[in-house]
């Protein structure tokens, strides 16, 4: 028996929404526009003899792939502990 789709929440101008194919469009294009199209720039500036501009073009395309993918998906996530938890402060640490 599937679980029907439960709504998420967003710290955006959308409220709360569903998991749906936009969602799986984007993160295709996300992984094709981070890892795909930066790797294949860094292949043929090396194979036409910069390979110091591929390089650059590889970083520069990952990294801000990374900064996207934490930006949109991750830094909204509510990342806490449970209420009522509280550290000691002789732990030791």
């Amino acid at each position: 028996m599937s679980e029907p789709s439960l709504p998420y929440e967003r710290h955006s101008d959308r409220e709360g929404t569903t998991v749906n194919n936009q969602d799986a469009v984007v993160l295709a294009l996300t992984v094709v526009a981070a890892i795909i199209l930066p790797g294949l720039a860094n292949w043929g500036f090396s194979t036409l003899g910069y390979p110091w501009v591929g390089s650059a073009v590889w970083a520069l395309g990952y990294g801000l792939g990374v900064v996207f993918i934490w930006y949109e998906w991750v830094r909204p996530l509510d990342i806490t502990g449970p209420e009522g938890v509280s550290r000691s402060e002789d732990s030791g640490e």
